[in-house]
């Protein structure tokens, strides 16, 4: 049986009782609006009736104005409880005679009797009474009138108990409907249930051949009737199914038999491709190395013949194979990266790199190619440019290289410009690399294949200027590998446009706005002689964006006659001027007395460095400005340098100045004495003060009351280490301009972007590298005279002791060849390190791998600042091996046996000392 809240059993029951509730309800509802109606119609009638008696009665009463029978006519009312106030008044409304009946506490107002004084008959309501007055007439003469006031307390009385009467009845009714309705609702719902039985029972089941015969009334025997009918349909469907489902089985298991034969054979199919990409790959590996091997050999022993050769025509001759060389090498490297972007093993390598670095070393490379063509070369970088950024330096060189390479062969006059801009319109910031040229340029259908591999204009092109056709391609990919897209612009004869965007990866915080922002409100007036119209504006821009007053000249004649019209500070003069010799101008504007406090820098490309320093060391001193120019700092560092100066002198660009910068204050933070020691000697007279921390929580100490310009932090020390400690300033000191350089013994990847996550701005290898440090104090100099070194003292060299394992000419060479610094830090070293060839072995005893691991560190950051090279070769060695909490024993051995062996050298030296 189904029972459920929405059954139609319970629907038939609810329907009958609310049917007849409220059938009962209207009729009650009607006899008691009946009813109302009755009683206030019999009220209405008995006052009628006693006024029209009482009118009768007082006719000769009002005429003879006898006010006592007046008095005995109304008080007949007392025998009727529903009246408990009457007036009997004469035609000129003096009451006669009136009547309250006890108990009532009515209060009749005169203005309401004189609106009842008619002249027919008037009934009044309120909600407590109702009044009839009727006028009073004697031979159709209005002699007065008699007043009624009824109260409806015996109305509401007989109203209250009609509706109690009408209450039980339909109280009375409903319990009579309510059983009638459960007996008559199964006459509908039985045969309703049992159809529902019959369906769930099929439902359960799934028996579809059953069928239901029901046979109670018309309706229900049509709905079984299409009940069954649908059974026989489903029956049939079902039929139809599994006859399908077992066509299907059997083409599925023949579908699966062919797959798997098309699968095995796409399976040799594939490892047949990849043995042959395996072997392809090995055998440009193996002929890689097979050319590169004699290839070596050929170029070191051509370089030779080209050192000793002394007959210019010979020089020319190893020239040309040296350059044949170079391109067979470069073929081959092409071969190789195609073959590697071909088989998808071409892996990205990201690292924080200084673009301006890339794109000098771009310049140094290719600058002969444009001075041999007479091309004029601009490399225009944004302003928004940052220096550092991280990408993979190798590969955008790569591809820079490519496309300027590609730009140089097919541009015979004119111009190649490499423009890089930062685009920050979309979702992320893009850097975007342009290369344009004004060369020969390309159809539509040159362009549409320019990226296919081995692909070039034509036959005839290849003939001309040579080339296989991949270089394109490889730096299409290749920029796809990191990002990007490479594409192209070009009509014949108009040159072309080869652009791409990289994603803009987190950078380091750059020095040049600190250089340049210092320096811009006293820049010097500066005059731009210069023949070619996109070099001379490019310069003019570049100027004008540091805050100069520059004007520009194509000629020498030109600048002569604004020379003598203006006063300048600073001349930039090309050295390929088309009117005069750039040397002659010079000493034209040398020889002119009011023109003596100009400082000059002549502009050429590499090729012409060696020859403006001679003639500045040789006739007067000039400054060497290598183009192309667009480093803002750099130039920015080169116009001060020169106006500040009593004399200008030569300085080439981004190489180190000759002369020497300081800084006001350097804190060096290492735990070990010695390596501070060692950091100050080497940059002695680099800056004028230096501060020593021997942990980051000393660090950041000094910094609290300390003003500081350059921070270079150990990473491993106690207490606080260096990245703890760089976090620190960047956010608890807010000092995010400060500059901090990271030194470590060991300096993976993964070490490096954990220094530059930490906010370090750069990281240093130990051994420190004394140029690449030289180059980071020139970026942050201020431009302060060298200070005086004092006089050393004389001692005995060191190459009379015996010193083994220690590589004593790298050593010097770190502390520019001062040997009594050498000495003192190697006798610091022994006085720190004697009697402790055990201490590692206890510790290994003890399992204490992270004092090992301490240990070993700290000593290999020494040894390798002290050029010890067989212990720091072992420590090497052993500080692996901890990481997997073991050492091999013979490595450990030949650690205590250098170890031992460096301390008992170590121990003659310090015995010398006085």
């Amino acid at each position: 049986m189904i029972h459920s809240k929405r059954s139609i059993k319970n629907r038939l029951f609810f329907i009958i009782v609310m049917t007849s509730t409220i059938a009962l309800l209207i009729a009650g509802l009607l006899f008691i609006a009946f009813r109302t109606v009755q009683l206030k119609q019999d009220m209405t009638n008995s006052l009628t009736i006693q006024a029209g008696v009482i009118a009768d009665n007082a006719q000769a009463i009002i005429v003879f104005g006898d006010k006592d029978e007046a008095k005995n006519s109304l008080a007949s009312l007392k025998y009727d409880p529903q009246v408990i106030y009457a007036l009997l008044l004469n035609d000129e409304k003096q009451v006669l005679a009136h009547y309250r009946r006890p108990g009532s506490n009515l209060l009749i107002e005169t203005g309401t009797v004189d609106e009842l004084l008619t002249e027919h008959s008037v009934f009044s309501e309120t909600e407590h009474y109702l009044v009839y007055a009727r006028p009073i007439y004697s031979q159709a003469n209005k002699i007065g009138h008699v007043i009624l006031y009824a109260d409806f307390s015996r109305y509401w009385k007989l109203l209250t108990r009609a509706a109690l009467v009408v209450a039980i009845v339909i109280v009375l009714a409903l319990f009579v409907a309510l059983f009638l309705s459960y007996i008559l609702q199964k006459l509908i719902s039985k045969p309703i249930e049992s159809l529902a039985n019959f369906v769930s029972t099929v439902a359960e089941g799934q028996n579809y051949e059953l069928r239901t015969e029901n046979k109670s009334y018309v309706e229900i025997e049509q709905l079984a009737a299409a009940f069954n009918q649908l059974l026989e349909q489903i029956h049939h469907a079902i039929s139809a199914r599994d006859q399908a489902q077992h066509q299907l089985r059997t083409y599925s298991f023949q579908l699966e038999d062919l797959v798997y034969q098309r699968t095995r054979q796409l399976e040799e199919a594939k490892e047949a491709a990849e043995a042959s990409s395996r072997a392809k790959s090995a055998f440009l590996a193996n002929m890689s190395h097979e050319i590169r091997t004699p290839m070596n050999a050929i170029v070191v022993f051509t370089k030779l013949a080209l050192n000793a050769a002394e007959s210019p025509h010979q020089q020319q001759q190893l020239k040309r194979a040296l350059e044949s060389a170079d391109l067979l090498l470069a073929l081959i490297d092409d071969l190789l990266d195609f073959s590697r972007i071909d088989a998808n093993k071409m892996e990205l390598d990201y690292q924080n790199c200084n673009l301006f670095e890339i794109l000098i070393s771009i310049n140094q490379m290719l600058s002969a190619k444009f001075v041999e063509k007479g091309l004029e070369f601009i490399i225009d970088v944004s302003e928004a440019v940052p220096r550092f950024i991280q990408t993979d330096s190798l590969r955008l060189k790569q591809v820079l290289i490519n496309l300027l390479t590609n730009a140089i062969k097919f541009t015979e006059t004119g111009q190649v410009r490499l423009s890089i801009a930062i685009n920050t319109s979309g979702p992320t910031p893009q850097m975007t690399f342009c290369i344009s040229d004004t060369g020969i340029g390309m159809d539509r259908e040159t362009v549409a294949r320019i990226f296919e591999v081995f692909s070039q204009a034509d036959v005839s092109t290849t003939r001309k200027y040579g080339g296989t056709g991949l270089g394109l391609s490889i730096s299409k990919k290749l920029v796809a590998l990191m990002g990007g897209n490479l594409s192209v612009d070009s009509q014949p004869g108009q040159g072309s446009r080869f652009s791409f965007s990289l994603p803009l990866k987190s950078a380091l915080p750059d020095y040049d706005k600190a250089i340049i922002s210092r320096s811009a409100s006293s820049m010097p007036a500066v005059l731009i002689v210069e023949p070619r119209q996109q070099s001379r504006e490019h310069l003019l821009g570049l100027l004008q964006s540091l805050g100069c007053s520059v004007d520009s000249v194509e000629t020498g004649i030109g600048a002569l006659t604004l020379l003598a019209q203006r006063h300048y500070h600073h001349l930039l003069i090309n050295r390929d001027l088309q009117d005069s010799d750039a040397f002659d101008l010079v000493r034209q504007i040398r020889a002119e007395p009011q023109l003596a406090g100009v400082s000059i820098s002549l502009m050429d490309s590499l090729l012409g460095e060696q020859a403006i320093k001679q003639f500045s060391e040789t006739v007067t001193p000039v400054g060497y400005l290598k183009t192309p120019v667009f480093d803002r700092a750099l130039l920015c560092q080169h116009l001060m340098q020169n106006h500040h100066e009593a004399e200008p002198q030569v300085l080439p660009q981004s190489r180190r100045s000759t002369q020497t910068h300081t800084l006001s204050s350097v804190l060096i933070v290492d735990d070990y004495h010695i390596n501070r020691l060692l950091i100050i000697d080497i940059l002695q007279g680099q800056a004028e003060r230096f501060l020593e921390a021997g942990n980051g929580r000393e660090a950041l100490e000094i910094l609290q009351k300390e003003k500081v310009d350059l921070v270079l932090m150990d990473i491993q020390m106690p207490e606080m280490d260096g990245f703890e400690a760089t976090r620190q300033i960047r956010q608890q000191l807010q000092l995010t301009a400060l500059p901090v350089i990271g030194m470590t013994a060991f300096a993976a990847e993964s070490d490096r972007r954990q220094c530059y996550q930490a906010g370090m701005n750069d990281v240093l290898t130990k051994p420190i590298d004394i140029d690449q440090l030289k180059k980071m104090f020139n970026l942050l100099s201020k431009g302060r005279p060298k200070l005086a070194a004092e006089d050393n003292v004389s001692l005995p060299v060191l190459s009379t002791y015996r010193l083994s394992g220690i590589d004593v000419e790298s050593g010097l060479s770190r502390l520019s060849n001062d040997e009594e610094k050498y000495k003192k830090l190697l006798v610091l070293f022994y006085k720190s390190y004697r009697s402790k060839e055990s201490l590692l072995e206890d510790y290994l005893e003890q399992k204490n791998w992270a004092a090992a691991e301490a240990w070993l560190h700290a000593l290999k950051g020494v040894c390798a600042n002290l050029s010890i090279s067989s212990v720091n070769d072992s420590c090497v060695r052993l500080y692996e091996q901890l990481k997997n909490r073991s050492v091999d024993q013979q490595d450990l051995q030949q650690f205590k046996h250098h170890f031992t062996e460096v301390i008992q050298d170590l121990q003659q030296l310090a015995e010398s000392e006085p």
